[in-house]
């Protein structure tokens, strides 16, 4: 999986994958083929702004000292990072998103032909609330597109959406609907469920069928990181320090504390990042992670710089330039890290990755097929 790495590491890299993988006691969502690419899934952030404050999302938890730029990837630095990701993987997924909103390019069509002219499968994620060139959008050849939400009505949808608006939402989901009829890409939504919004899930699956688009579930969980990590420390009484490393940053003084924003928030969820050491402690812990950069998932800022991995948020947290880094650089930067060794502590790699599939899909109602993994 890793070459050009000493075999110890690399070893140790493969065996970490395997619980990931389909058909084995991981019960992961991944084939071997997947788990083993370098990288598999590209989130490639042409934009890094959102129009939401979404409360389990850094967006929604930056608090005082997080750095979060925002800005735009310039189009000609996009093309050289394709160029590079198609010399890695030329069966790679390219993401055009990363906790940010896509529609908010004012050129997602151009990106999105440019991932495709590369012959690489290009899926997107979008909250709806804002859509601008929808049918060059979806003419550009997008291979898979969600749209994500977490209610029917505003009083319910706001608690997970927060910032957006339910009837604006249901307004862009008939034109893409109508849209997509003669253009047949595949369009799900996909409906976040919490503890107390399962009751508005049939309302949402009936108006998701009027618009002639597909419908799935996913269990809510946490999506930041750094958040999550402060979270599961504050309820650990043994919670050990973040180790300070040679030219990185003091993590115990720069991350934010955690808010009762996001405790509401932890609370609303099916499985709390909290529960994950526990959920995961059948499962051997190797001492390094295959799903961050030069692995399985490598996430390329719109600036260029290579994050530690796709689900942590603070620019501080990079591995340098993704243009001028091999995998294999990048494996090497991340082993150890602090930030790595946290997060595997209270077993948060597994966690927001949905290892044990079976743990994470919703009973009785539609769940995305696992050959196509949950955004």
């Amino acid at each position: 999986m890793v070459g050009q790495v000493n075999p110890k590491l690399e070893h140790a890299y493969e065996e970490s994958a395997r619980v990931f993988w389909q058909g084995v006691s991981g019960g992961g969502a991944l084939t071997y083929k997947q788990a083993n690419m370098r990288s598999w899934r590209y989130f490639l952030e042409i934009n890094s702004a959102c129009n939401l404050r979404c409360p389990s999302c850094t967006k929604g938890n930056q608090g005082t000292g997080y750095e979060h730029k925002t800005g735009i990837m310039d189009l000609d630095l996009m093309e050289k990072c394709l160029d590079k990701i198609v010399g890695e993987n030329p069966e790679a997924t390219i993401l055009l998103y990363g906790n940010s909103e896509p529609f908010l390019h004012p050129k997602l069509p151009e990106a999105i032909r440019a991932v495709k002219s590369r012959g690489l499968r290009c899926e997107m994620s979008s909250n709806l609330n804002h859509i601008h060139r929808v049918e060059e959008t979806l003419d550009a050849g997008l291979d898979f597109f969600i749209i994500s939400l977490s209610g029917f009505t505003q009083e319910v949808y706001e608690k997970g959406h927060q910032g957006g608006r339910i009837d604006k939402v249901k307004e862009n989901m008939r034109v893409v609907g109508e849209a997509n009829k003669s253009r047949g890409v595949l369009v799900r939504v996909n409906y976040h469920l919490y503890n107390d919004n399962e009751h508005e899930l049939p309302l949402m699956e009936q108006f998701a069928s009027e618009c002639g688009l597909g419908f799935f579930v996913s269990k809510a969980r946490a999506i930041s990181m750094e958040n999550a990590i402060q979270y599961c420390r504050e309820k650990d009484p043994e919670a050990t320090p973040y180790s300070v490393q040679p030219n990185r940053p003091d993590w115990n003084h720069l991350l934010p504390p955690v808010t009762q924003q996001w405790r509401d928030t932890m609370d609303r969820l099916w499985i709390g990042p909290h529960l994950a050491r526990e959920m995961y402690a059948h499962h051997s812990k190797h001492g390094v992670c295959p799903v961050g950069a030069g692995s399985m998932f490598t996430f390329i800022r719109h600036d260029g710089k290579t994050q530690l991995c796709a689900c942590t948020a603070d620019r501080r947290i990079t591995l340098g330039n993704y243009l001028e880094d091999t995998p294999e650089q990048m494996i090497k930067s991340r082993t150890g890290h602090s930030i790595c060794r946290q997060c595997m502590k209270y077993r948060l790699n597994l966690y927001f990755h949905l290892v044990d599939g079976e743990k994470w899909e919703p009973s009785g109602v539609n769940s995305l097929d696992t050959s196509t993994p949950k955004a």
